[in-house]
């Protein structure tokens, strides 16, 4: 005859109320896992299981975008011809204190060929939407506080933002770069991303990434100096204007206009590229 072992059972919440004897271990029906008891400590000692354990894992990605599973520990780019998108998972279904890396490891990422790692739905990267790797053999290493945020604790990156320099009590100097893809129609076009208030600008590039049509060239500046970062640029696909001038402050949020001139936007897109500094005040 065969024999079967029974230990006291109940459900979650019944099991974290009781207190056990010493040693005595009892299961805990709601989540499937023993509990040991010490004879003192109410809900006594939930012991891991398999899949709870933290175990450290290589999942190997050849030159596709890759939806990062709760059982992943590192993503390792073997392979990069193009820009990539790497998904986070929802922060809530990914274990607290485990580190996630992502790393390039072909040497081929750049500006151009990205790897663009994007949180789930409501969920943000330090407060941002996405976190991008740029740069050869570039890493990131993320955690989760499993309530919608993730931190980056860990990278080898160029950020968009860098500090330069900082002193004790939290005054620094910033260096960073925005990017703003404008579609042209009309007499003229508005950039949706302004120059950042309190900045010095170093230059504003532009980059014709679609022909533009309908005009014989374009400017870009503000309003009262419409030409203040290059005037009589070419509409021809692929060109490019620096834009640099004398580093000039602007105290308020500017927005930048694009002007045709010898008639008026048919079609085309041109990049723009805010380069600039913040020079930060003292924060205590």
């Amino acid at each position: 005859m065969s024999e079967q072992l029974q230990l006291r059972r109940g459900t979650g919440s019944q099991v974290s109320a009781f207190t056990g004897a010493q040693g005595e271990t009892v299961m805990d029906t709601t989540n499937n896992r023993l509990v040991v008891n010490d004879g003192s400590t109410v809900g006594g000692w939930p012991a891991a299981k398999l899949a709870e354990v933290i175990t450290n894992t290589r999942t190997a990605v050849s030159d596709a975008p890759y939806s990062v599973l709760a059982t992943d520990r590192m993503i390792a780019y073997t392979a990069l011809s193009a820009a990539r998108i790497v998904s986070l998972p929802a922060s809530t279904a990914y274990p607290t204190g485990t580190r996630l890396v992502v790393v390039d490891e072909t040497g081929n990422c750049s500006p151009v060929k990205t790897l663009s790692i994007t949180p789930n739905g409501a969920d943000v990267i330090d407060g941002a939407t996405s976190a991008v790797l740029n740069v050869p053999y570039g890493f990131i290493g993320l955690e989760s506080n499993q309530a919608g945020e993730w931190t980056i604790i860990d990278q080898g990156f160029m950020p968009a933002l860098a500090n330069i320099a900082a002193a004790a009590h939290g005054a620094n100097i910033q260096i960073g770069v925005l990017e703003t893809l404008v579609t042209l129609s009309g007499s003229s076009t508005n950039a949706s991303l302004q120059i950042p208030a309190n900045c010095i600008v170093l230059s504003v590039g532009a980059r014709v990434v679609t022909a533009i049509t309908g005009a014989t060239s374009y400017e870009v500046g503000v309003a009262g100096n419409l030409s203040q970062f290059g005037s009589s640029l070419s509409t021809s696909a692929g060109s490019i204007n620096y834009g640099l001038i004398g580093p000039t402050a602007f105290y308020s949020a500017t927005t930048l206009t694009i002007t045709a001139a010898g008639g008026s936007f048919a079609g085309g897109q041109v990049r723009l590229s805010i380069s600039y500094l913040l020079a930060n005040p003292s924060a205590a």
